[in-house]
């Protein structure tokens, strides 16, 4: 399992990072994307400081970052993901993480539970990214799971 989720996080770090090059490369400031971008970023990272029962993230769920600052929040977070990974010492990831949401209530999920929608979240969001730069006549990058895995 912790080998499984160490590749569906490098490919997410992959998909990203294709997404950002390509708006930065196309100059796309527009708010909606940006916003959404932000989000998805700053979720990985609020996600990886619950289950680690550390402080609140720094990075506000609906902030909008610069492309420089998100291209930055996307490494730290591949790099402390992996780490997690890589140090975890459990292996069913079936222990459970009691936590407060941003409005302050409380839930209870299992890692696997809360891993599996980092990944599902941020491929969600990337698809609405690629939507809207679409409809802005840009063509965003091919970043499935299958194309990353063929490169």
């Amino acid at each position: 399992m912790k080998t499984y989720f160490k590749d569906l996080f490098s490919y997410d770090h992959w998909a990203n990072e294709r997404l950002l090059a390509t708006l930065r490369t196309n100059h796309i400031e527009d708010e909606h994307i940006i916003k959404i971008m932000s989000h998805l970023v700053s979720a990985q990272l609020i996600w990886l400081h619950r289950i680690q029962d550390l402080p609140v993230s720094p990075f506000p769920l609906w902030e909008s970052y610069k492309i420089s600052e998100l291209e930055s929040m996307v490494e730290e977070s591949s790099i402390r993901w992996i780490k997690f990974l890589e140090e975890c010492k459990i292996t069913t990831f079936e222990e459970v993480v009691q936590y407060h949401n941003t409005k302050g209530q409380h839930f209870e999920s299992t890692i696997k539970e809360i891993i599996t929608h980092v990944l599902y979240h941020s491929m969600h969001h990337r698809g609405q990214v690629s939507r809207l730069m679409r409809e802005s006549g840009i063509d965003p990058p091919l970043n499935d799971y299958i194309i990353y895995k063929r490169h």
